[in-house]
């Protein structure tokens, strides 16, 4: 005896496959509009105006925790004899990331990262010099070997390769004036670290919607093993009624 699917069951897993796949979009939607969120108030912190230097970090101080990523002046003149080089630097194009101390008023140096290039040097500009750029906390890496390339900006490491005081924090130069050669491809800061409040709201609806999308899962599940149940509960009465006409015969 073939068994047939029952239609209603067919119907609601067709229907619940609909609604689920609808509300899975939905989340995933969502979730793209809080990410969203994020990206533009990451964008909107190296956007802000930029202020000197010396109102977020002193020449003796540790790096500020609200110092991270944000735009900076300073005025100074270029150590140009005391160049480095950092490699693979994060947001470089090319392999060596060029960094020269600018020395400011106080006498302490603050390092900037003036752009990259595949090969060590580029003199800075002679004289005094405005730097506007992102501030961003020290790094990880080891002291320069002989050509005074380092694998990585950590102002400690690099001290002893710098003969005044180092700033806690770095530079990445995005405008100077006046304007250097243009033989450098500029460095991209790295995206501070946005809020973790922005954009909840459309996190919350995402989470809300693949709530939805198993709770018709669920709903299906139960309803179909109704069904079902409903069905077991016909069989055996159909079956004794067949093996009692059965015996009459």
């Amino acid at each position: 005896m073939h068994r047939f699917v029952n239609p209603r069951a067919l119907g609601l897993a067709l229907l619940g496959l609909v609604l689920m796949g609808v509300m899975g979009w939905l989340g995933r939607w969502q979730f793209s509009v809080y990410d969203d969120h994020q990206h533009a108030q990451a964008l909107a912190a190296l956007r802000q105006p930029p202020v000197p230097l010396g109102r977020l970090l002193g020449r003796d101080a540790a790096f500020p925790a609200d110092g991270v990523s944000r735009p900076v002046t300073v005025s100074g003149t270029y150590l140009a004899g005391e160049q480095l080089y950092v490699r693979h630097l994060a947001g470089a194009s090319h392999r060596y990331a060029v960094v020269t101390p600018l020395v400011t008023v106080n006498g302490s140096a603050v390092l900037v990262v003036r752009g990259s290039r595949d090969t060590v040097g580029a003199v800075p500009p002679r004289g005094q010099v405005t730097v506007r750029g992102i501030l961003e906390p020290s790094g990880v890496g080891g002291p320069p070997n002989s050509q005074r390339v380092a694998n990585g900006l950590s102002v400690s490491s690099l001290v002893g390769a710098v003969t005044p005081d180092l700033y806690s924090g770095y530079v990445v130069q995005q405008v100077s004036t006046p304007r250097q050669a243009p033989t450098l491809a500029p460095v991209v800061p790295p995206l501070p670290d946005p809020s973790r409040w922005a954009g909840l709201r459309n996190l919350l609806y995402a989470c809300q919607w693949w709530v939805f999308a198993g709770f018709v899962a669920f709903m299906w599940w139960r309803m179909t093993g109704d069904l079902e149940a409903q069905e077991h509960r016909r069989v055996p009465a159909t079956d004794a009624g067949s093996d009692s006409m059965s015996s009459l015969g």
